[in-house]
């Protein structure tokens, strides 16, 4: 029985999140690598003294005012429609623009997505903003994050966690952020700064404040204070509602009371944390009926006695400190494109394919990449169409691709490395790849990584190959983790190391990536840096088989076919290479035709034997096209 190993591409419809709305300049003593992350970078303390002395809050010098954005809008390896974070997004986006432009902060550091990681936070929280706030007394700093988390253990004991970019479930043990340790990198800056708030919007947030906390104090503007508000409780989802607005309902009731709704004790032009906070307590359960409160408390080390402020927006806009601020120009698309969008996320995770792409095809038409992507993705493969519109999918994901998308650029030149709708093309393929990969698409790694393997476009480069499956695999690419075991494991690009293309195989298995279970049953047939095993080969290729991995399909096969880990079992064998040659892999099609040729386990039948052989020579095989060619004599 022969057998061979064929790669498969996986196609996620997920969606990227967009570049940075304007580059800013950053201080010069700033690592490169973090020179990007500054979204603004000014001096605007003059700005803010004046706004303050305008309602009569001050008449000392102030401070400066400093901000770490925070939050993942992607989660690649999510199911598909789960991948991108819509609201998180917004989040981000309306904090950048309201910040910068209607509170005055000078220093505004954004990390998005695969930036929001220890190494970015280390950085920025433990040396960078600590040692800005010593150069400036009086200074207020800002933490605010967005994104998925989750807590274990029981309320009182509960560690809370923020799952970073590359995460595969809602609960991944690998990827993610201990709140913990957060809490430990805000230290240096709560001792640095004479006000700090920290925001976070999660699931299950307030394991933030873990068993410490002063509690909230009815406290002035004045003196030093530091205190956290976190979106829910401890045992809570945080939600997006879309009647409170696009974003999480978190930061839209945020947004709200800045403008002025929550400057009630006394109207005095600003709004302060005890403020905020009761406004938050008095909106957020009444919006979720009760399923999601906030909670709060003070962060200082000795307890806080004084509180941070914002400016009352409306007040400002009033006195003409500043322009008025429409919280839609913020976000990226209108609410209606982003409504139409959710509705066609949700008509296609009910299989409603036809409503789908109705929703996809309107948000598609106002100006929505995330809906001209996922309509491209429908219209590829069919779903609510009558066939597939190759044609009508290049369009639309070169829609997206032009405005920035990075999984638009991907599928792209996906379409042009298979000749799908347009004719094959591996140099556009290569450089709709390179565009998606700088932007930190890690479908796009793999697949750029795939055609240096093979030499498709470019000359064959086994180390660059390599670099892009070991970037993808970082990434948290399940696909990218098999690829770069196999380069191990055939010593391509780097030295042949079998114990690593194990560990890496079930990395990828362990997240659910099937063909990585068929590789390891290979090792442990083959005793491939592992004792030859057919016990465990058949275990491994049973898992892929079942979930339908056409390969696994011919390998289990063969080893009832030799009675190898298994009890001999002819027609097992019969059986397991039918259902993979009706998956159409070839190799089934010419084995089933050596069994009926020889009767093996079957009636002997030349007729189904010329049949299936005939099927494997249409489809390339030669060894199939000769043994045809002999029983034609």
């Amino acid at each position: 029985m022969r057998r061979y190993f064929i790669l498969t591409m996986t196609l996620a419809a997920c969606v990227s999140g967009l570049g940075r709305p304007l580059s800013a300049q950053a201080p010069d003593d700033v690592p490169a690598r973090y020179k990007r992350l500054f979204y603004y970078y000014a001096n605007n303390t003059k700005l803010y003294e004046k706004a303050l002395n305008s309602i009569g809050m001050t008449s000392r010098p102030v401070g400066r005012s400093f901000a770490l954005i925070a939050g993942v809008t992607q989660y690649p390896n999510f199911p598909p429609l789960d991948q991108s974070l819509k609201p998180a997004q917004i989040d981000i986006e309306k904090l950048q623009s309201y910040l910068k432009d209607q509170e005055f902060f000078d220093e505004i550091v954004v990390l998005k997505d695969g930036d929001m990681n220890l190494d970015t936070l280390n950085y920025f929280l433990e040396t960078y903003f600590p040692a800005q706030l010593k150069k400036s007394p009086r200074s207020r700093f800002l933490f605010a994050y967005s994104g998925h988390g989750y807590a274990e253990g029981s309320d009182e004991s509960a560690r809370g966690f923020l799952l970073t970019s590359p995460a595969t479930t809602r609960t991944d043990p690998v990827n993610r952020i201990d709140l913990s340790i957060l809490r430990s990198l805000l230290s240096p800056n709560i001792d640095a700064a004479e006000k700090v708030l920290v925001l976070i919007n999660a699931c299950q947030s307030g394991a933030f404040l873990g068993r410490r906390s002063f509690g909230p104090n009815p406290l002035g503007p004045g003196d030093r204070g530091a205190y956290a508000i976190l979106a829910s409780r401890k045992t809570q989802q945080s939600l997006s509602i879309s009647t409170v607005g696009p974003g999480s309902v978190f930061f839209e009731k945020i947004f709200a009371g800045l403008n002025g709704s929550a400057d009630k004790s006394p109207s005095d032009g600003v709004v302060t944390y005890h403020e905020l906070d009761t406004y938050l307590h008095s909106e957020i359960p009444y919006v979720t009926n009760g399923t999601q409160i906030p909670m709060e408390g003070d962060i200082s080390r000795d307890g806080s006695v004084g509180e941070f402020f914002f400016l009352n927006r409306n007040r400002q806009v009033q006195l003409g400190n500043s322009k008025p601020w429409n919280p839609g120009t913020a976000a990226t698309f209108g609410d209606q494109a982003a409504d139409l969008l959710e509705s066609g996320r949700t008509a296609y995770n009910e299989k409603r394919y036809i409503a789908a792409v109705q929703a996809f095809g309107q948000a598609a038409e106002a100006g929505n990449m995330e809906a001209q992507t996922f309509l491209g993705y429908c219209l590829e493969h069919g779903y609510g169409v009558d066939r597939p519109d190759h044609d009508q999918a290049r369009q639309w994901y070169e829609k997206a691709a032009t405005a920035g998308h990075a999984t638009a650029m991907n599928n792209l030149g996906r379409l042009y490395n298979d000749g799908s709708g347009v004719p094959q093309n591996y140099d556009l393929a290569r450089q709709w790849y390179e565009k998606a990969t700088a932007l930190g698409n890690s479908n796009a790694m793999l697949s750029l990584g795939h055609l240096y393997e093979d030499s498709h476009g470019v000359p064959q480069d086994f180390q660059q190959a390599f670099r892009l499956y070991e970037q993808s695999a970082a990434a948290g690419n399940a696909h990218g983790m098999k690829s770069l075991g196999r380069l191990y494991e055939m010593g391509r690009g780097t030295p042949q190391d079998y114990e690593k293309a194990r560990q890496l195989y079930e990395k990828s298995a362990d997240a659910g990536y099937i063909p990585a279970d068929e590789a390891l049953g290979l090792l442990y047939e083959n005793g491939k840096g592992v004792p030859k095993d057919y016990n465990k080969a058949a275990q491994f290729y049973r898992i892929a088989a079942e979930g339908g991995d056409a390969n696994a399909m011919v390998d289990l096969g063969s080893l009832y076919f030799f009675g190898r880990g298994v009890p001999q079992d002819l027609r097992q064998a019969r059986d397991w290479n039918e259902k993979a040659a009706v998956a159409g892999n070839i190799n089934a099609m010419s084995n089933l035709g050596y069994i009926y040729e020889n009767g093996k386990g079957v009636t002997r039948d030349y007729s189904v034997a010329r049949q299936w052989y005939g099927k494997a020579a249409a489809a390339g095989d030669g060894e199939a096209a000769k043994h045809l060619k002999e029983m034609k004599r």
